[in-house]
């Protein structure tokens, strides 16, 4: 029952992983770098895993040494893993897909664990042939996968959206309100204090010419000056009827 428990989340895990992969989808570098550190402290703090520090020091020499190098091996595997995902940009995303050359990987994984599972008995390492350190040897695969993810799209020169930003579409860029002006440090100061001074420009602008509009000598200027305007747009009018006449 112990086995089966720990077992199971295991199980559970990789099938989700590999439907994930084989339909495709947009690439989230976060999770891709999170998940794997979640499953090693999931399988070394938890009971689906060792259960805590404490196991570690009941673990024989025969154990770490199979351990190192089952972890390296599962490290090696999920750097292949990462090789065979096909990396394709749609609208500005990253988009990745494994090819069904690629599951085979997998099969080389529960290969390497069964192995695992045998040579541990056999060799005097109780701990890594049993199924404790299964989640371990899943979070060392999925640590080689994200290390060649990451550096092939920091390759690409190109930046790899996920989740939430790439329901967004292309060419879609945020603009900061006011409000979230004024939560942007030193940067949201300064553009508070230019808006300000421009609602100032306007504003002394506005005063200017309302006390020019209450100054009379000021009315008599424009008054002049409009008539001025009329009887120059007459002059032409009256030359026209003038011709027409003679």
């Amino acid at each position: 029952m112990e086995t089966l428990v720990r077992v199971l989340p295991v199980i559970a895990i990789v099938a989700v992983v590999v439907r994930r992969q084989w339909q495709g989808g947009p690439l989230d570098l976060r999770r891709v770098v999170t998940a794997p550190l979640v499953l090693l402290a999931v399988g070394l703090f938890t009971r689906a895993g060792l259960g805590g520090p404490a196991a570690l020091r009941e673990a024989r020499p025969a154990d770490v040494l199979l351990f190192a190098v089952g972890a390296a091996a599962a490290v090696a595997v999920g750097a292949s893993q990462g090789w065979a995902l096909r990396l394709e940009y749609r609208a500005g995303v990253a988009w990745t897909r494994m090819p069904l050359a690629g599951l085979g990987w997998w099969l080389v994984l529960a290969g390497l664990r069964a192995a695992m599972s045998y040579a541990g008995p056999a060799l005097g390492a109780d701990l890594v042939g049993s199924g404790a350190t299964a989640l371990l040897f899943l979070g060392a695969n999925r640590l080689g996968q994200a290390a060649v993810l990451v550096g092939r799209v920091r390759a690409t020169d190109r930046p790899a959206v996920g989740g939430a930003d790439a329901a967004r579409p292309a060419g879609h860029r945020s603009v900061p309100t006011m409000r979230g002006r004024a939560g942007a440090g030193p940067s949201g100061a300064g553009e508070r204090a230019d808006d300000r001074e421009a609602v100032d420009a306007v504003g002394r602008q506005r005063r200017r010419r309302v006390r020019l509009d209450r100054d009379p000598a000021r009315r008599s200027e424009r008054r002049a000056g409009g008539e001025r305007e009329r009887r120059g747009a007459a002059g032409p009018r009256a030359d026209r009827s003038r011709g027409g006449e003679r």
